[in-house]
């Protein structure tokens, strides 16, 4: 059997902001029962559960294991659940969640269909626009599309302020044809939504869909079957109207194809900083079900 040393491995801490300001300590507490009894008391039978599981290998430092805690709101038997399901989405599915790294997808980034905008939103929650008509079939594949999506999730998910008050998605329809079909099979559908919901530890606050075709009741219909009503409810149809969409999210945080203040849609920025994380993308490699010697 592993001893503890097989299980984990050792490493400095990965968080980008591990202190909380006033405001994200409140919110963490109000929202998540993020007390400091309940931290050392779930981290440490989160850490016991990690033990028993000796085939597991992930990082020994709190940063890592507090993202999981948060997305189960401190409670470390759920919270042990989704790093499991997290692994094994890895182990089971490498075509479409397996370890990349930025700069092997620079042709799919190129594309400017996915962007991690600089600003958060007013409850502080990140924003991450996906333009599907920008995914050019011809160049890229629906596992690109995935990959590069775990991408953008893995190196916001460090966040401390992010791990808190999550992630609000705008899914921009606009263009959706037939050549984009397959990204919304029943078989990835399913996947999506089981990232969503069981398996990345990150808390999903919102999908607002902008642009939509007549059509896109077809795309629902494929999804319905997959969602929760907690998800369900947190998805906003808006068409074209920017002023439904900024009921929302404000104008002020936004790019200017989408209402808002800000430039215009351009992702290099962001993709930079990613490639400038590449060593920690490297590094989780390492991590995960694996089989270990007697």
């Amino acid at each position: 059997m592993a001893n503890f040393e097989s299980a984990w491995t050792s490493g400095e801490s990965e968080d980008e902001s591990r202190v909380l300001s006033i405001e994200y300590r409140k919110k963490a507490e109000e929202e998540l029962n993020e007390t400091p009894d309940n931290f050392k008391k779930e981290m440490m039978e989160l850490r016991a559960q990690i033990m028993k599981d000796t085939n597991l290998i992930v990082p020994n430092n709190e940063d890592f294991l507090l993202r999981f805690l948060r997305a189960r709101k401190f409670d470390s038997k759920k919270a042990f659940n989704m790093m499991q399901r997290y692994y094994l989405m890895k182990l089971k599915c490498p075509e479409l969640f397996g370890y990349s790294l930025p700069s092997e997808y620079e042709h799919v980034f190129d594309l400017q269909a996915q962007n991690m905008l600089p600003d958060r939103d007013q409850e502080g929650r990140r924003i991450y626009i996906i333009r599907v008509d920008y995914f050019d079939a011809s160049r890229v594949t629906i596992e690109d599309v995935f990959r590069t999506n775990i991408l953008a999730l893995e190196g916001v998910v460090k966040e401390s302020e992010t791990q808190v008050s999550g992630l609000v998605v705008i899914l921009d329809m606009a263009g959706l044809s037939l050549q984009h079909a397959k990204f919304f099979t029943p078989y990835y559908a399913k996947k999506m939504v089981e990232l969503v919901q069981e398996t990345f530890p990150l808390r999903f606050k919102g999908f607002h869909v902008v642009n939509e075709p007549f059509y896109f009741d077809a795309v629902m219909t494929v999804l319905k079957p997959f969602l929760k009503e907690k998800i369900r409810k947190r998805i906003y149809l808006h068409g074209n109207d920017t002023t439904s969409l900024h009921a929302f999210i404000p104008g002020s945080v936004l790019p200017q194809e989408y209402g808002g203040t800000k430039a215009n849609f351009n992702n290099r920025s962001w993709y930079l900083k990613l490639i400038s994380d590449e060593k920690f993308f490297l590094e989780q490699q390492q991590y995960g079900y694996k089989m270990v010697n007697d």
